[in-house]
């Protein structure tokens, strides 16, 4: 009996043992694991985090590209129509424009000086633009043609103004067809004023300007040549630096020309403004005392175009 009691406690306390044992290591177990939960989860976050900082690093980086891309698509695009609005601009942009100078080769102090031309006259308008010029006590140029009132080249020059030589034909496609073409042409009108006025002028216009492209039509470099050439032959062309706009059509709104002269370049003291004495252009004349009237209030003293007049020269485009 006492042998079994014995036993009895032995297995209990066998049993407490492994009970104990067990306890400990399901502990044991228990941490590890809670161990690995705890450490992982961090880990976890952190790769996910890491993930999410990645894609958005990448998407910043695609929009910053984009970005990039659309700006520079759109820079491109902005330089394109500047270079196109320059390309025109171009047309007429004044390449010269010489200060006079003294006999010992000083340059004279600039002044605000307006010089009025007028194309392809004489025209039955003449002698009233003469009277208006007249009236404000203002002389002008005449680059003339030959047209059915040349009498009235003798009132130009008889009333102080300077007669020059534009055309005879006006006509392009036979001006600008050759050199020789050209030169027979300046002969001609030169030929013609001096028949009606006894004047031998040197002062020129090309028809359209030396900036024209019209003449690429007929003959290819032909301005090149020929802007250089009535130079070495003692020519002095002349361009404009304001259009009155005359001639973007007949009998064009007289405020409006008087508007557009108003739109003097900032870079030169010498203005040489376009305008036309044709049957068609009435407005001009209508326009014209205004005109003056404007110059006069902004200072410009007004004069006819000499041989000493600094030269306004368009870019040559053929």
């Amino acid at each position: 009996m006492e042998q079994k009691i014995k036993t009895v406690n032995l297995s209990k306390d066998n049993s407490k043992k492994i009970i104990i044992l067990l306890s400990i290591v399901i502990v044991i177990l228990l941490s590890s694991v809670a161990f690995v939960l705890i450490n992982k989860k961090p880990v976890q976050k952190t790769n996910a985090t890491l993930t999410q900082t990645q894609s958005s690093t990448r998407t910043e980086k695609y929009s910053k590209a984009d970005k990039i891309t659309a700006a520079a698509t759109t820079m491109a695009t902005t330089l394109n129509i500047q270079q196109i609005s320059q390309q025109e601009a171009m047309r007429h942009q004044v390449t010269t424009t010489t200060a006079p100078k003294t006999d010992d080769g000083t340059v004279k102090d600039k002044e605000k000086t307006i010089y009025l031309t007028f194309d392809d006259g004489p025209s039955s308008y003449t002698p009233e633009i003469l009277d208006i010029l007249d009236k404000y006590n203002v002389k002008a140029t005449f680059f003339v043609i030959n047209t059915n009132y040349n009498k009235y080249m003798k009132n130009i020059v008889d009333r102080g103004h300077t007669i020059a030589l534009h055309s005879y034909t006006h006509d392009y496609k036979k001006i600008y067809a050759s050199e020789d073409a050209y030169y027979k042409d300046l002969q001609l009108i030169s030929d013609t004023v001096y028949k009606e006025t006894g004047v031998r002028t040197k002062i020129i216009r090309f028809p359209g300007g030396g900036s024209n492209t019209i003449s690429r039509n007929h003959c290819k470099g032909i301005m090149s040549k020929i802007t250089k050439g009535v130079e070495e032959k003692g020519y002095h062309y002349f361009d404009w630096n304001v259009s009155s706009g005359d001639a973007d059509g007949n009998n064009v709104p007289v405020q409006k020309l008087i508007d557009q002269c108003k739109k003097v370049p900032k870079y030169s003291n010498t203005i040489v403004v376009l305008m036309h004495d044709t049957k068609a252009k009435h407005t001009t004349v209508d326009a014209l005392p205004t005109i003056i009237e404007n110059y006069k209030a902004m200072g410009y003293k007004f004069s006819a175009i000499t041989d000493k007049t600094p030269p306004v020269h368009h870019k040559v485009n053929n």
